[in-house]
């Protein structure tokens, strides 16, 4: 091989290098642990990555809103356990008591779960009307 051929050789492996690093470092920072409540808990959060996935119900009767400002602070259960979480965004419509949620963010100084992102599933509500062949509501 001529110099001009390694030259390029090792430029396109250097290309290929850098690509990969970038798409590492991207998949790394974009992805998130999934666990559920009592794992989250029996963890305190110390072993888990910085950002993460929980998954639990709506404690009924936790629901904390205040008028006129978005967002809202909720204890999720999953088995008996429970932790806080504090929401600073619109809530979903389908938010209820008892609603299957799944939050994702971190712990904050304070212990409560900073949750960036927040999905909501209530599905008796749905699937009674799927059953019965209605058309599930809109609210």
């Amino acid at each position: 091989m001529t110099n001009r051929n390694w030259k390029f050789l090792i430029g396109g492996l250097v290309v290929v290098a850098a690509i990969g690093v970038l798409v590492g470092v991207s998949v790394q920072e974009n992805s998130a642990y999934y666990i559920e409540v009592a794992d989250y808990l029996s963890t305190g959060g110390a072993a888990l990555p910085r950002h993460y996935r929980v998954h639990g119900h709506v404690v009924a009767g936790t629901i904390e809103k205040t008028p006129g400002k978005l967002g809202v602070v909720f204890a999720m259960g999953d088995g008996g356990q429970q932790m806080t979480v504090r929401f600073a965004r619109e809530v979903p419509d389908t938010f209820v008591e008892k609603a299957e949620v799944v939050v994702e963010g971190s712990r904050g100084p304070d212990g409560v779960f900073e949750a960036h992102t927040l999905l909501a599933k209530c599905p008796s509500k749905y699937e009674a009307a799927a059953a019965n062949g209605e058309t599930p509501p809109h609210s």
